[in-house]
């Protein structure tokens, strides 16, 4: 992945991806862990309450309940990272027009 430069100033076009795939990683870190510590808590549990409001039991029917929100997690994340890293390249873009958005490269002189 490369963020590129022309002429001293950002290419807008160059940083879609990485804050799509940035979102995607960050948000996916967040939410896995989540639906992986509810999946055995509602496995286990005695029934969950469906959405039309029936009580759903055993393990393989809960299973199937919440399979959906598994399959749909890396699609809503992809679509959403890609929405979001275009609204923040679009903002750059109008604030580029009122001016220039220059790139400083800067040595780290720590070492």
């Amino acid at each position: 992945m490369q963020v590129k430069v022309k002429n001293g100033t950002l290419v807008l076009r160059s940083l879609i991806t990485p804050l799509a795939i940035g979102y995607f990683i960050g948000w996916g870190i967040l939410v896995l862990p989540m639906l992986l510590l509810m999946l055995p808590i509602m496995m286990f549990s005695p029934g969950v309450e469906g959405q039309d409001g029936q009580l759903v039991t055993g393990p393989i029917e809960i299973l199937m309940m919440v399979a959906p929100m598994f399959l749909m997690m890396p699609i809503i994340l992809l679509f959403q990272g890609f929405m979001l890293g275009s609204f923040i390249v679009l903002g750059l873009w109008l604030y580029r027009n009122k001016r220039e958005i220059i790139v400083v490269e800067t040595k780290d002189s720590t070492s």
